[in-house]
């Protein structure tokens, strides 16, 4: 959630702050939830279109995360 707010206020500039509290306010989130990133995600991906790009370039980056995490993983298990 960090890094979706992060990004939300890097690219909205001074109107950061002010998109994303409408985003959790819209997701009825605080921001704290542990497992609020997808639900967060989801919301972005239909937001005005710059949320959407900041949407679509955290689930790359989650994906890419979670493949290499499997791969890693998967080398680990084979290499012992």
């Amino acid at each position: 959630m960090d890094d979706a707010r992060d990004a939300v206020h890097r690219v909205h500039g001074p109107d950061g702050p002010r998109v994303w509290s409408h985003l959790l306010q819209a997701a009825g989130l605080t921001g704290q939830e542990p497992d609020a990133f997808e639900r967060m995600l989801r919301l972005m991906a239909s937001a005005d279109p710059t949320t959407r790009l900041c949407a679509t370039a955290l689930q790359i980056r989650a994906s890419s995360y979670g493949h290499l995490a499997a791969a890693h993983s998967s080398l680990r298990s084979h290499s012992g």
